[in-house]
Formats: C-alpha cells, structure tokens, sequence
C-alpha cells in the first residue's frame, strides 16, 4: 500500500491563501473590464477605442472607391477662375444645368441668405433645380438649441429633398461616423443627406436601409481611402464643358468645397494628417448606405463580454504559469486582441472596442504578481517568526521601516536557510560525534567495568580507576569541546570594541601555570601599544586559547613559545609560533576539518576531539577573519590568526 506524505498545514493555508487572492484579483478585473466595455464613452477609454480603431482603419484593406459617385469640387483653381467665393447663384444653376444627366445632385453647398445685388439668381436657381428634380440641398440642424437651418424657401421648394450635413464629431475632432436619422422635439424626420440623396435617386434599398436605423444611432463610416479616392473633376472645367456631360450619366454627383481655405476639412481615421474635405465623407457615406458598408460595433453588453473573455483567459493561465511564461501569455494576449479585432473588422467588418480589454489584460501581471508575492511572502514573514520563536533562530539587523521590502524578506529568508542548514549540518556532526567519538571512550570504561567483573583484570585497582578516570576525562573533553564548536557556529556574536593587546596578553598569563609545568616559556609581544578590534570577546580568547593548547601539547619539554600581535592588512594578526616537530604541508589544511586528528607517529594514541582548530576557523570567519598555518619540519608551527580593526 502507497504511503502518501501528509500536507504541511502552512502550506495548506498559503494555497488557500493564493487561490483566495486569485479570486478576489480575477473578480476585480473582469468587473472593471466589463464595467469600461459597458461604458466605452469614458474619456480615457474613448480615446484609446479612437486610436486603436484608426490605425486597424489605415492597416485593413478598404472598399474600393465607387465609380458611380462623382465630386464636383470647387477648389483653388476654380476659384482663381470664377474669382473669388461665394460666387453667383446664376453659376451654380448653369453648373445643375450642364448635369442634367446626373442620377441625383447633392449640391453641398449652403443657401440660407438672399443676395440683394442679384435679386433674380435665385429665381434662376430655382428653376434649374426643378428642371433637374433631383436635387437635395442641405439643411443644418443644431440639437442643443433646437434650431433648425434650411435653405430659402424658394430653392427648398424646388429641390427634391433636403437632407442634414451636421457632423457626428469625436471627441478628438476627427469624423467616424453619421447618423442617419434625426428627429426634431416635434417628432419632425430629419434624414440625413446620404440618406435624401439615395432618395433623390430611387434608389429605395438604400431608402429602406436608412430609415431602419433607430434615431439617433450612428454609424461607422468604412472609408474608401485618404482623400482624393474618388473621381473628382474641379467645377470651372464642369462649368465649361471641359468634362462632357456624358461623364455624369447614371451618376451620383456630389458639389462641395475643396479649396484649401474654404475650412471644409476635418480629419478622418484613414488620413489624419491630411483632412478630407466634408463632400468626399458625404461620397464615403453614400457609398456606405448604397452598399450596406457600416462597419458595425455590438451592443452595449456584448462589447462588455467579448472585453472580459481574453481578461479571463489571461487570468485562469496566470496561476498556473511560471512569472516569464506569465509575461509571455500577457503579451501573446495584447497581440491577439489587436490581430483579432483587424481581423473582425477585415473580414466581417465588426469592429470591438479594444481598449477595455486590452486595460484588463495589461493590469492582470502585474496585480497578480503584487497579490501573489504579497501573500507569499506574507507567508514566509509568519513562517520565519515562528521558526525563529522555536528554535531561537537570530535574525540580520535590518534598518528601520526596511522589513516589509522584498530585499529585506528576501535577506531574511536567506538568512534562515542559512541557519536551517547549519542546523542539518550540526545535527549530522552531533549523531557522528555521539555514534563514533562518544562511543569510543564509554564502550573503553564499560570494557574495564566487564573485566573487572568477570574477575579477568589483569592490572591493579589504582591502575583500573586510573583508565577509567582518563576515558571520563577524555569524554568530558569531547563534549566540551563540541558544544564549544557548535555556539561558534550559531550563536549570535556581542561584539564590543577590545583592546587585543590586555585579550592575549591575559590568555597568555592563564596558560603559564600549564606552560611551566613542562617547563615551556610562553612569550607575548606587542608592537603596538593599542590593538583595537569589534569582536566577541569570550569566543576570541578561547580561540587564541586553543592556538596555546596546542602549542603547549606538542612542543617539546624546555623550549618556548612566541604569541605576537602586528598589523595585517585593513586589520590585526595574532600569531603563535611553536617549536614542535611540524606538520607536513599536504596535512595542514586538513586539520581545520572537524573530528580531523593528525597522529605523526603510528604507535600514539590520538588526544583531543579534533574541533580545537575547527573552532578557531569559525570564530575568526565569523568575525571576517581568517587563520592560517606556516609549517617547517623539525623547525616548529606558527599559526597566524587574522581580525579586521
């Protein structure tokens, strides 16, 4: 039977944690996303749906321009020909006159005063828009006054229609759209002029298309192109008989200004850099109409939820994905939002405001990368508290206000995998000490207690107790000298400034008694008459202490022994120099190790734990020291202890 491993309840608690704030963040978004795909006339949004919507317009392909819808435009060089503008309505009646073969005239143009210096020009305009009966002159209505502009009577009269021009401007003064119908307070139609044009042409598809559209809706204009897409002939050469009035047969014929000072240009979103003038979008929107080209947006709601669904594909991927895939998916979902809607508005010419969509994708990395690190690491502050509160672990001194920062908790957590794995590593030192080094000694005295019991001891009862009393000792010093190992590796220092000079001097004077006994001089020297150094006093001294111990140990009988303080790069260096018999160079390293003993001569019993240089090399790495050994055989030791001042 498969035995599974039971679930840490922290880390039980962190996945509830994370799949709560995965909720909560995904919540949050989609209901932002939707609310901003509800509402796409925000200020922020609209501007980023008209900037997304113009640059899909100029990188789709278009509908070609329609050849059966012609401009007349009275630009620079008519100008300069019939002088200057407004010119005589006797003109432009000569102009309606020479289209007489036209399908229907938009005369663009408007008439709204009477010309007192020809009173008769009207009558005469008048009577050539009749005889044509089929043109549509336009009428300016203004919905925040209520105030309706229309032509003067007698040429409203003649005209088939009348149809409004008023523009359905953006709010970054570019033209997108018309609205086909209007009504006045009084429930009067007001159509707009494609619409009345498309009527003046009997064209009654276009007729019945226009008049489905709900009242005040708009739009979107599918542009032919920049300006200048369609057939444009200038009015003088029109005027003249330059063009021939077959060139109109079956026509649409739109008159409108063209000259560059006329001011009848507004940008559009397949030219923003050069307007069009305002006849050739009356020429896209009759193309439009005609041709049922809208490009057509959803309603409101189903704007909201094609918005939400990439925000929430995006959010169901990110829990799962590493940060890079994350970042990887956000961006494969921007571009994909964009390829799509080109697509859409290519193929099926639907357009989808991006911009809310595009706002949630863009906000969900980032969020989620806040919350989830957030409650991660909120988790690891509370891990480490405890684990700290249990094992008395220490902690790094971190400046103040400085914990809640990510280098600061990452500090900390790198500080206690640090102390977790020494800890594994002391815990692997103590169950070696105590199955090998331990062992040793107690299994040598229960040895001694057995033989003595079994009445086959062969030495004295002095001699007896004596090896027991030795074995005691020696396990006594092992686990002194381990415990001693293991607080240089955890404990957590105090250090304080001291003079080295009063330190090892003093440790010195503690071991004389011990030097003298096998008549060894211990000799201290200074060059210095002050060694100040930050350390931790206590660990210092019994680290030179053991330096000493071994010196006193394994120096001959009569010789003596040198301890010097002198300066070392950036700090202090603290050197013992023995006469003993030397340690071969390939060994020296390896007496730092832990448990290492180094017996020079086969036949010795090997003394000591084997963590007395072990435990120097800690203290003095801890403190950002080092220690060193120098060998010569048959010419003594010298061991060089280092400390930053």
């Amino acid at each position: 039977m498969a035995v599974h491993a039971p679930i840490q309840p922290g880390v039980s608690r962190l996945d509830r944690r994370i799949l709560h704030e995965w909720l909560g963040l995904t919540a949050i978004l989609l209901l932002l996303t939707g609310v901003l795909g509800f509402f796409q006339q925000t200020p922020v949004i609209a501007q980023l749906d008209h900037l997304a919507y113009d640059m899909t317009m100029r990188a789709t392909a278009r509908p070609p321009a329609d050849s059966t819808i012609i401009i007349v435009a009275i630009d620079d060089d008519s100008i300069a020909a019939l002088g200057y503008w407004p010119w005589r309505r006797a003109t432009h009646a000569e102009l309606i006159d020479r289209l007489h073969e036209a399908r229907a005239v938009g005369l663009d143009i408007i008439l709204q005063d009477n010309n007192p210096a020809y009173p008769n020009d009207d009558h005469r305009l008048a009577e050539a828009i009749e005889k044509h009966g089929h043109v549509v002159l336009p009428e300016i209505f203004d919905a925040r006054r209520n105030a309706l502009a229309m032509p003067l009577p007698i040429l409203a009269k003649a005209a088939h229609s009348l149809g409004r021009v008023d523009a359905a401007v953006d709010d970054d003064s570019a033209i997108r759209s018309i609205v086909l119908q209007r009504h006045t307070p009084s429930g009067e139609r007001l159509p707009h002029f494609v619409a009345a044009l498309a009527d003046a042409g009997r064209d009654m598809t276009a007729v019945d298309r226009a008049q489905a559209v709900p009242d005040g809706s708009q739009r979107l204009i599918n542009y032919a192109g920049p300006a200048g897409s369609y057939t444009v002939y200038p009015y003088v050469q029109v005027l003249n008989g330059t063009i021939p009035t077959s060139a109109f047969r079956d026509k649409y014929v739109l008159v409108g200004a063209w000259a560059s000072g006329l001011g009848d240009r507004l940008p559009t979103p397949t030219a923003r850099g050069t307007p069009m003038p305002g006849v050739e979008i009356l020429a896209n929107g009759l193309q439009n109409l005609r041709d049922d080209l809208w490009i057509r947006t959803p309603r409101p709601w189903l704007a909201a939820l094609f918005s939400i669904l990439p925000v929430l594909l995006v959010c169901l991927w990110q829990r799962r994905l590493s940060p890079r895939h994350c970042i990887m998916l956000s961006f494969g979902a921007l571009i994909g939002i964009i390829v799509l809607d080109g697509l859409l508005m290519q193929y099926a010419r639907i357009w989808v405001p991006p911009a809310a969509s595009l706002l949630g994708v863009l906000l969900a990395y980032p969020l989620w990368s806040w919350r989830s690190q957030e409650a991660t690491l909120q988790h690891i502050d509370r891990e480490l508290e405890r684990l700290h509160s249990d094992h008395k672990l220490s902690q790094p001194e971190l400046g103040r206000g400085a914990h809640a920062t990510l280098p600061a908790r990452a500090t900390r957590l790198h500080h206690s995998v640090e102390a977790l794995r020494l800890a594994v590593h002391q815990r692997e030192e103590t169950l070696r000490f105590i199955s090998h080094d331990m062992r040793s000694p107690q299994n040598s005295i229960l040895a001694l207690i057995e033989l003595r019991q079994l009445g086959s001891a062969t030495v004295p009862d002095q001699e007896l107790l004596e090896r027991i009393g030795r074995h005691a000792h020696d396990t006594l010093s092992l686990v002194d000298g381990f415990v001693q190992f293991a607080r240089a590796e955890s404990m957590q220092l105090t250090l304080r400034e001291h003079d080295l000079n009063d330190l090892v001097s003093g440790v010195c004077d503690e071991r004389w008694a011990q030097a003298a006994h096998r008549s060894i001089n211990i000799e201290f020297e200074s060059r210095h008459d002050h060694a100040p150094a930050r350390i931790d006093a206590g660990l210092i001294a019994r680290a030179i202490g053991n330096l000493l111990d071994n010196a006193i140990q394994y120096s001959p009988e009569g010789s003596a022994i040198r301890c010097t303080i002198t300066t070392a790069q950036d700090g202090w260096a603290v050197s013992v120099h023995d006469q003993g018999p030397g340690i071969p160079s390939e060994k020296i390293e390896l007496m730092f190790a832990p448990f290492a003993r180094l017996n020079e001569r086969p036949h010795d019993t090997p003394t000591g734990s084997g963590l007395g240089l072990a435990f120097v090399r800690t203290v003095m790495q801890r403190h950002g020291g080092s220690v060193e050994c120098h060998s010569t055989p048959d010419a003594g030791n010298t061991f060089i202890a280092t400390l930053p001042a």
